[in-house]
């Protein structure tokens, strides 16, 4: 391969809304770099278990012939690391891999190496993420969620498992699964020797649980948890000072003194989702500040990772946006809807 400038994350670029998995989304992604870096070559990794849930496999095969993407068995994310630093390159990913931090330190606090590539109105929108610096639990946290990751099943375990579309091409149609001849990949289950769907064979189908639904601001005055907002599906939400005149905007000055509401615009940062339904920012005003998982100076005031105006910056689930001299934090999450509750909203609880 030629020596590349960005390694892609491809299984985590070719996840889009509703779980779908297709190739598209990192040709899409890889051209779109090409035309705004004509001298920064893009290489991928693909995890090896992504492969198989592929919606457009063949596009896949092609970028094999063509030398600008690699499988990798298992967990890529270390693949990925590791070209980084041998080539000196960008990486191209909504990981924070925390997991990594011990041994690649050049992550912790990291605002120009690892990029976004977010979809807006079908155009893809690349921005560098502020990866902020991970603890000591958060790093060992996220070891316990890359060995799950991996999709390795306990060996030991009395699970049983069978083809979901049978007969099946595989040299295993219609015979009965061990936890060694299958792997996961998220929540979904695949023979390990043809990457078909399988599923456990139980005696009654399993209850129907929560799902994965939208985003989430927690609003917090240093520690102190105010209300959380749920992030409506079309506009988003816009958070500062709200008034009778402004009543679609989420207050966030209640409390506070006049000095750091004066920190907060009237309009200050717009959290919205985009066309595959993750959220990003937008710093709205000139005369104040949004940090993205900043540090902080002596005084415990954000000192990195200042948002630009009117430029939108992809969030994770963890992230926190700092606002003015850091009074008011925005904390992410995702939501988690149970069944049969709407997943839409913008509502404060």
């Amino acid at each position: 391969m030629s020596v590349p400038g960005v390694i892609i994350d491809a299984s985590n670029v070719a996840h889009g809304r509703a779980r779908t998995v297709s190739f598209a989304r990192v040709v899409d992604v890889r051209e779109a770099w090409l035309r705004e870096n004509p001298g920064s070559e893009p290489y991928a990794v693909l995890d090896g278990s992504v492969r198989g849930r592929l919606q457009d496999r063949s596009l896949a095969e092609r970028a094999l012939r063509e030398h600008w993407l690699e499988y990798h068995q298992g967990d890529a994310d270390d693949r990925i690391l590791t070209l980084a630093v041998q080539f000196g390159a960008d990486i191209i990913s909504d990981d924070n891999f925390r997991f990594a931090r011990r041994e690649h330190t050049w992550l912790q606090g990291s605002t120009d190496r690892v990029w976004s590539a977010r979809r807006i109105h079908g155009r893809v929108v690349f921005s560098r993420r502020s990866l902020g610096v991970a603890t000591e639990e958060e790093i060992d946290a996220d070891w316990v969620n890359k060995r799950g990751k991996s999709g390795t099943l306990d060996p030991e375990s009395e699970q049983r498992f069978r083809h979901v579309d049978e007969p099946s091409p595989c040299r295993r149609s219609g015979a009965v699964l061990g936890p060694t001849q299958v792997y996961a990949a998220g929540d979904r289950l695949f023979c390990r020797s043809c990457d078909q769907p399988a599923e456990e064979i139980v005696a009654a189908p399993p209850l129907l649980g929560a799902t994965e639904g939208p985003a989430e601001v927690t609003v917090l005055h240093g520690y102190t948890v105010l209300r959380t907002v749920r992030v409506a599906p079309d506009d988003g939400i816009v958070i500062g000072r709200a008034s009778r005149s402004r009543p679609s905007t989420t207050d966030v000055t209640a409390g506070l003194g006049p000095d750091a509401s004066g920190e907060i615009s009237r309009e200050h940062v717009r959290i919205f989702l985009d066309d595959d339904g993750k959220p990003m920012a937008e710093h709205l005003t000139d005369n104040n500040a949004s940090f993205l998982n900043p540090e902080l100076d002596l005084r415990g005031r954000p000192c990195t990772a200042r948002l630009a105006t009117r430029t939108p910056y992809a969030l994770e689930p963890g992230d926190e946006l700092v606002l003015g001299t850091g009074t008011v934090r925005l904390r992410i999450t995702e939501a988690v809807v149970a069944d049969g509750e709407p997943d839409g909203g913008g509502g404060g609880r």
